[in-house]
């Protein structure tokens, strides 16, 4: 009897290391991936990176997207809004304030605010983008950048519904002093703001399935600074397709 109680006791101190184990484990270095699958989703996804020259940890972001991006090409569109530096834009505050974006590095997958972190993990990125995937209504955006500037963006429904489209200016190739890296850090993605009339999205309205629309947009000073355009399109403020005019 002596020994079984002896035993009931190591039991319970074991179980109480445990739990006191278990409480503040989560870091930047062993993300939490939140339950999302691990299957690649189909499409491409939309992450929102939003940095800072002067922030210390953003470089190790930058980083975990690269590599996110590595894992699926072609499927991972980076949008990199900068706030209080050089690079900081009206729209971008307002998405920093949309999202109440608090610490930096912070993304968010797909416009879905339950996915936002702050952990430099590619493993959670992909969690984060398939996990905002989940609810996605099926849709195809394609675009087309003709050398004047002229953007025009197809959209195809595959379920009727309603859906917004969003089109935004990136630069690559801005060079900077980077805290935490270098002075001559190359800044890419760097977000320049939207190019559509509303802020969240031009309205598409009640898209039939299958049946294809186009919406078409000027570029400003195309082809005399590195930018690029993104479109995507949300139902109900989520991304569900997105397509760019180049990656990095």
């Amino acid at each position: 009897m002596v020994f079984l109680a002896m035993k009931r006791i190591l039991f319970s101190i074991l179980v109480a290391i445990a739990a006191v184990s278990c409480v503040g484990q989560l870091d930047d270095d062993e993300p939490d991936v939140g339950g999302g699958s691990t299957e690649v989703s189909e499409g491409a996804g939309i992450i929102l990176d939003f940095t800072a020259t002067w922030c210390v940890n953003c470089p190790r972001m930058h980083e975990a997207i690269e590599q996110a991006q590595a894992a699926r090409p072609g499927k991972v569109i980076p949008i990199s809004v900068h706030f209080q530096d050089q690079m900081m834009c009206d729209d971008g505050k307002e998405l920093i304030d949309r999202f109440e974006v608090a610490a930096y590095p912070t993304v968010i997958a797909n416009m879905d605010a339950k996915s936002l972190t702050t952990a430099t993990s590619a493993e959670l990125l992909l969690a984060r983008l398939d996990a905002a995937a989940s609810s996605k209504k099926p849709c195809a955006v394609e675009g087309q950048l003709q050398a004047d500037g002229t953007l025009t963006v197809s959209v195809t429904a595959q379920e009727a519904a309603g859906y917004t489209l969003s089109v935004a200016l990136l630069e690559d190739g801005i060079v900077a002093a980077q805290t935490g890296a270098t002075e001559n850090y190359v800044h890419n993605n760097v977000f320049r703001g939207f190019l559509q009339e509303r802020l969240w999205g031009d309205s598409l309205g009640f898209l039939d399935a299958g049946v294809p629309v186009t919406r078409t947009y000027t570029v400003p000073d195309y082809g005399t600074k590195q930018y690029r355009v993104v479109a995507f399109v949300c139902h109900d403020g989520i991304v569900n397709a997105a397509w760019a005019s180049g990656q990095n």
